[in-house]
């Protein structure tokens, strides 16, 4: 065992990319609202101990897929807060009435196609 701990931070929202800079200094950057988030993220990751950490944005995108437990609520500069979220595990999906509808269309759909 080599004692190296992996630490994962993930943020989403709009950004752009690409070379930016002046015709003489071109550096590849990433600019954005959700970048700073990230910066953040990444150190809350290397000084608490969990697995990974994302932010209400991605937990918003991935709640259905994943488990997570909200582990911090940040504030922030401008009054508000961001809450920090610790992915526990992978979701299991419970089917509900609405899915069983949703395919049985479907399937109703594919017989009248063909």
């Amino acid at each position: 065992k080599m004692g190296l701990s992996t630490r994962l931070a993930c943020t989403g929202g709009p950004a752009s990319f690409g070379p930016m800079g002046t015709k003489t200094q071109r550096a590849f950057t990433v600019v954005g609202p959700c970048v700073p988030r990230g910066m953040v993220l990444q150190k809350l990751a290397k000084m608490i101990p969990f697995g990974v950490l994302v932010d209400f944005a991605v937990h918003a995108n991935v709640q259905y897929s994943v488990q997570c437990r909200l582990v911090l609520v940040l504030p922030l500069c401008d009054g508000s807060a961001e809450r920090v979220f610790e992915v526990t595990a992978e979701a299991q999906a419970v089917p509900d009435e609405w899915m069983y509808q949703l395919k049985e269309k479907e399937q109703q759909r594919a017989q009248h196609v063909h």
